[in-house]
């Protein structure tokens, strides 16, 4: 019996999948369309793009800077004769030419703080798409545990009023030998009334499940649905290696690790804010030329000419040295020597945040594994009971009442087992996500 039920427990999404013609879809299927449909996680696949951006900056912040430069004037009027520097009416032409490059030698180790915070930036942005994805996977999880759940809820109900049905027929029938009277049938008649209330009240419910879980797919709302949870191998050793788990969900978890590069990158900060108050050196030089004409004017150099001519170069060398900059500089280093201190204690706090979580879906874990045990035994015991009942009431031997409540504990046995159990699996996921093992599991070449 119990294995029957289980099979119906979870099967029915299947059935019901097959009714509409549409595939199936399991829980890594529902949480990988969550992750690549989901605005957050574009958002911060975008987002690492501009840290990459900011990373390829910082690295061409220590290379040369070159331009080339080009300019053309004509003049009206009065204007001063460049042979003669004295102010004629006269329209002239100019045409100049410039190449300049420049290059900082020294800025305080800016340079090198901004190089390396670019770094940690575009490692910060892998690590929250990683965390944005995780968190939208285990959410769509949960919503899908939550939509199984009150479809087994649903067949459970559906196979109750049915069951309720048939004892109803059997009591009528009952009736007119004069095996069981008016009352009876009454009392049969308002059970079977109160188990189509439930079986309603269990389809809005899982309407509204499925309606949650589409939204945290991003899923087309009027598009269907069909989720099934698949078989469960209960085999189950109970985790006693807490610190193990913890030792490596410290390592690899995303969110902690976020906290930890961010911690890094104020550190580094700090150092870059010590620039604001040290002096600087750049290194520049360029090549320039010209052309002049007076317009409707014979005898100047042709142009080639004076290209060559009037060409010059220039080489030098830029010191900066702050002197008094209105304590920017010192507030600067005191905001950064903040913000490290407090990117510090949110490290702490996030790693003993995920301590307690880690501890807590071991706990979890062991104990709906025990729940989902005991409550098979359970269901097949009430089961036992629910059909001696049914044949002891058919023989005049029990009422209805006594039918109706051993069928009332056998149903409320049955949606606790099957909560055990989908309880259980997201646990088990849970767990393993924290033993590094991934929430979303992608087939075999397409791992995002």
């Amino acid at each position: 019996m119990t294995t029957a039920v289980l099979a119906v427990f979870f099967n029915y999404s299947k059935t019901l999948a097959q009714d509409v013609e549409a595939d199936v879809w399991n829980a890594d299927r529902c949480m990988a369309y969550a992750v690549e449909h989901n605005h957050t996680v574009r958002r911060r696949e975008l987002s690492l793009d501009n840290n990459k951006a900011d990373k390829l900056r910082a690295i061409g912040a220590f290379l040369p800077g070159a331009s080339l430069g080009s300019g053309l004037q004509y003049n009206f009027g009065r204007s001063v004769d460049p042979e003669t520097n004295i102010y004629k009416d006269v329209s002239t032409f100019s045409n100049n030419y410039s190449v300049s490059a420049s290059m900082p030698l020294f800025n305080g180790g800016g340079l090198v703080a901004q190089l390396r915070m670019a770094q940690i930036g575009t490692l910060l942005g892998k690590a929250a798409l990683e965390q944005a994805r995780d968190e939208v996977a285990l959410n769509t999880f949960d919503a899908f545990i939550q939509a199984v759940y009150y479809q087994g809820c649903v067949e459970i109900a559906g196979r109750k009023l049915a069951e309720t049905d048939s004892l109803l027929m059997k009591t009528r029938l009952m009736e007119e030998l004069g095996m069981k009277g008016e009352a009876d049938v009454a009392q049969v008649e308002a059970q079977r009334a109160a188990d189509a209330y439930t079986l309603t009240q269990q389809e809005n419910l899982a309407s509204t499940a499925m309606l949650t879980l589409k939204q945290r797919m991003n899923f087309p709302e009027d598009s269907v649905l069909c989720v099934a949870a698949g078989r469960m191998n209960l085999s189950h050793e109970p985790l006693e290696d807490k610190q193990g788990v913890v030792s490596i969900a410290l390592a690899l978890n995303p969110g902690v690790r976020y906290s930890e590069l961010n911690m890094k990158y104020a550190s580094v900060n700090r150092r870059s804010a010590w620039a604001s108050v040290l002096p600087s050196l750049s290194m520049f030089g360029g090549i320039s030329t010209s052309y002049y004409k007076t317009r409707h004017v014979d005898g100047y150099p042709r142009f080639s000419k004076q290209f060559h001519d009037n060409k010059g170069t220039y080489f030098g060398f830029s010191l900066n040295i702050p002197i008094f900059n209105r304590f920017s500089g010192i507030t600067s280093i005191r905001k950064a020597r903040n913000n490290f201190r407090m990117a510090q204690e949110d490290y702490e706090e996030q790693k003993e945040s995920l301590r307690k979580m880690v501890v807590q879906a071991i706990n979890d874990c062991n104990g709906y594994w025990k729940e989902t045990i005991q409550m098979e035994q359970k269901v097949k015991s009430d089961s036992i009971a629910h059909h001696i009942t049914l044949r002891k009431y058919e023989e005049g031997m029990m009422t209805s009442l006594d039918v109706q409540n051993t069928a009332s504990t056998l149903m409320e046995s049955k949606a606790r087992l099957l909560q055990s159990r989908l309880t259980y699996m997201l646990k088990c996921r849970l767990v393993g996500y924290y033993k590094g093992e991934g929430i979303v599991r992608y087939p075999t070449g397409e791992e995002k």
